[in-house]
């Protein structure tokens, strides 16, 4: 099957979750997404970032800050990559800011931001791996790991902008961009703050001279983050995320992140657990540095001091750390594909024949499993009673 038609369906089953949740709750703003969505609703509409109506109004508070205004220790990037669309919401409507069409806007935005980062994703694997591998991959990553969640459910929050720009930033190191990597990489940051530990996997990649590039741009797509936090807490370095919390490197919870019903990403996301396998065998010089930054990743947040990090589906700070999973889930789906390849090359025309009853024989069983996680992430009870076995 053309990877096209599977992008398409991959795109309905998303949108449908989208649109499904929101109108159903009538809502796409809540929990953390309160404090992502006070940035782009008081710059856009108020014109200002003093968050006290936007609290007000959903209900939560934040202590005041040095320079009289009230905090908000969550990223400004998100609201970034939602402004533009937010705005245009707004010359329409001409509400609050708070109306239904206003977080649709937003929800919408980080949803397309998902899906096109699938195809970056898509499209960098592609220049490693065959076809196949490839597209089973961004399938895998799209149905089987808490991105389905985050991209087409709880959309109004860090987790799926951050796939998006840490996308960007795998496509910019393969295309050897060091400036326009760097630039991701401090989006990235600017998003989600410990994604900043991804910029090691540069090492197996940029050479000495295109470090200074890859730096400047980190610096620069970073600032925005520095400047609302000079604004707002009335230092550049005024980190709010390290008032009360923090982390202790010498007893992380990583058995508890791992393998926690609760929370643990290989029980909520368990193809991740194939990505350390396939990275293991994968005979690469980006083999290290993606199982270190991977590694590392996991350590900061297994180290964080509310490490569950609440209402959370699976371990959701690993969203952004997809993209570089999805490297070793391909090599080992390159091994498991070229085999299979090289087994029926005989009995089969050629490997396009081969390829097409690889694809005959699993299509079904991806396509059923990948609605079956979507109808039982909206509710439960849409699939009562049906055994997927």
């Amino acid at each position: 099957m053309q990877p096209a038609k599977w992008f398409l369906i991959i795109f309905l089953l998303y949108f449908i979750g989208f649109f499904t949740h929101a109108l159903y709750l009538k809502k796409t703003v809540y929990g953390d997404g309160i404090f992502y969505y006070s940035w782009v609703r008081s710059i856009v509409v108020d014109h200002n970032i003093d968050f006290r109506n936007e609290y007000e109004h959903f209900g939560v508070n934040q202590i005041q800050t040095s320079t009289g205004l009230v905090g908000n220790k969550h990223s400004i990037g998100p609201a970034l990559l939602w402004l533009a669309p937010f705005w245009w919401t707004h010359q329409i409507v001409r509400g609050n800011g708070y109306e239904l069409p206003y977080q649709l806007a937003t929800g919408a935005t980080s949803l397309l931001l998902v899906l096109f980062g699938l195809v970056i994703l898509y499209g960098s694997l592609h220049k490693w791996f065959e076809q196949l591998t490839s597209l089973l991959t961004t399938l895998a990553i799209a149905g089987a790991t808490n991105l389905l969640f985050y991209g087409s459910i709880d959309t109004v929050n860090s987790h799926g902008v951050s796939f998006f720009v840490s996308t960007l930033f795998l496509a910019f190191l393969l295309s050897r961009q060091a400036s326009w990597a760097g630039l991701a990489l401090g989006f990235l940051g600017a998003i989600r703050h410990q994604d900043l530990i991804l910029g090691i996997i540069a090492l197996g990649l940029l050479q000495k001279k295109e470090w200074v590039r890859f730096f400047a741009g980190s610096f620069i797509g970073f600032l925005p983050q520095l400047i609302a936090w000079q604004f707002l807490y009335g230092s550049f370095w005024g980190i709010p995320y390290f008032t009360g919390e923090g982390f202790n490197l010498l007893h992380p919870h990583l058995l508890e992140i791992l393998f926690s019903t609760k929370y643990g990403l290989f029980v909520y996301s368990p193809v991740i657990v194939l990505s350390f396998i396939g990275l293991f065998f994968w005979k690469h010089r980006l083999r290290w540095p993606c199982f270190l930054a991977l590694l590392l990743e996991l350590l900061l947040i297994a180290s964080w001091s509310t490490w569950w990090q609440g209402a959370s589906y699976g371990i959701r700070m690993f969203v952004g750390s997809l993209p570089m999973a999805a490297v070793g889930i391909a090599a080992l789906f390159g091994i498991v594909t070229g085999g299979v390849l090289y087994m029926f090359s005989d009995s089969l025309t050629d490997t396009k024949h081969a390829k097409d009853w690889i694809w005959n024989s699993i299509g079904g069983i991806v396509l059923a499993a990948f609605s079956y996680l979507l109808l039982y992430t909206i509710s439960p009870d849409l699939v009562q009673g049906f055994d997927i076995q």
